[in-house]
């Protein structure tokens, strides 16, 4: 039988354990809502952000954004390098598992993948492009080709360096050097979206 005095201290013990079941609950809920924020971010590249080839992930730079709610703008993060230091703009390593490099001032997506801590930038869907000639289908069997990626810089298309291989579900051929956009489809695989006419 126990005595009053062992019921006490069992009590006590019992709202101990409690408090700090409560303490920790908090702290994993503080720590799983900052993980969920840092998890997915906007960025701006500052270096060509290249696509991905021979199954190595494409790299480049970008700067993290960060929005303010009430101003209803977007400006770069900032950090300090090193004690007394001006604050410069935080540049962060971005991969690129997608087929298309990422051009410079861009603003994208990124999250972070959870095993390697890695920042992946998620894939485009449409590109403006050049082909370098395609082919039409015939019957089921699609044309295929290449094409340059281009991006615009204010108004005028620029060159990426980059070249893709794409597929026509359209009859027709596709000259070299005619504009065209591109699109993605749930499987990968780059399309011929649409050519200029003209």
């Amino acid at each position: 039988m126990l005595t009053a005095e062992a019921v006490q201290k069992i009590q006590a013990d019992h709202q101990t354990i409690k408090a700090r079941v409560r303490d920790l609950e908090a702290k994993a809920a503080r720590s799983q809502s900052q993980i969920s924020v840092e998890n997915i971010i906007w960025v701006k590249v500052s270096e060509i952000i290249t696509p991905a080839s021979g199954g190595a992930l494409g790299t480049g730079k970008a700067i993290p954004l960060e929005f303010d709610r009430d101003a209803k703008t977007a400006s770069n993060q900032k950090r300090r390098e090193s004690y007394a230091a001006d604050l410069t703009d935080r540049e962060i390593d971005i991969c690129n598992e997608s087929l298309l490099p990422i051009p410079v001032d861009t603003i994208i997506r990124c999250f972070r993948d959870f095993k390697s801590g890695l920042w992946i930038v998620e894939e485009p869907q449409t590109a403006i492009a050049k082909s370098d000639g395609i082919s039409g289908r015939s019957g089921t069997t699609a044309g295929s080709g290449t094409a340059s990626v281009y991006y615009l810089s204010g108004s005028t298309l620029t060159d990426t360096g980059h070249n893709i291989s794409v597929y026509n579900i359209a009859d027709a051929s596709i000259a070299s050097g005619a504009w065209i956009t591109i699109k993605v489809n749930g499987f990968g695989s780059w399309f011929v979206d649409m050519e200029a006419c003209g």
